[in-house]
């Protein structure tokens, strides 16, 4: 059993290079231009071990974006578990999403642009990303620190808007501080939920 968990983790750990060095050169150099060829030599695989994993371009778009929001969902049941705000565990994930695509600018905005489209594979990557939002929005309205005459849905939407805002709108975000880019973000974020928040918890009390 301990080879077997030994070869299982050599496995995660040559996908989650593969990943590495895909979205490096898919930033740098551009989806096109960049050849799985790049990709097996970038990290240091044949060719050979590289399809077996991922076999076309498309599946390491893919990877990407699954491994993003499995990141963010471990966040939560990990280092956000025992947080008791509903409200803040929301900003927290948005932040993440945000700060991970700023390292990755053009290819996350082409990953986002794709997982717009239905007929896209990604699509499943923005429904993913859509259940984790609306599952936050949904603990903070239990909690009564949103608006429970709201949808859920309207406010999933109001969230998805300030990632939006943050990725395509931002001028220079690539080259934004982290100290910036989360007080911006925080911003944003508050006003984005003002017409939600419920008035009696306060910005300090609902994390925001």
């Amino acid at each position: 059993m301990m080879k077997q968990s030994r070869r299982e983790l050599n496995k995660l750990q040559c996908r989650q290079r593969i990943l590495k060095a895909s979205r490096q050169l898919f930033s740098a150099t551009g989806y096109d231009e960049t050849t799985m060829e790049d990709v097996a030599e970038r990290a240091g695989v044949s060719k050979a071990t590289l399809y077996n994993y991922f076999p076309s371009k498309d599946s390491l778009l893919m990877g990407i974006a699954e491994a993003e929001l499995e990141d963010v969902r471990q966040l939560i049941a990990g280092a956000l578990q025992d947080e008791p705000s509903g409200v803040e565990k929301l900003r927290l994930a948005l932040l993440t999403f945000v700060m991970d695509s700023i390292n990755y600018v053009p290819l996350s905005r082409k990953i986002t642009y794709l997982n717009s489209q239905e007929g896209s594979g990604l699509f499943a990557t923005r429904l993913g990303m859509l259940e984790i939002f609306r599952a936050l929005v949904e603990e903070a309205q239990e909690k009564g620190e949103l608006s429970r005459e709201t949808p859920a849905g309207d406010i999933v939407d109001l969230v998805m808007g300030a990632y939006l805002t943050a990725l395509f709108q931002w001028p220079g975000i690539g080259s934004c501080s982290r100290e910036r880019c989360v007080e911006r973000l925080d911003r944003l974020f508050r006003m984005v939920l003002a017409g939600v928040l419920r008035p009696e918890r306060g910005d300090g009390e609902a994390g925001v």
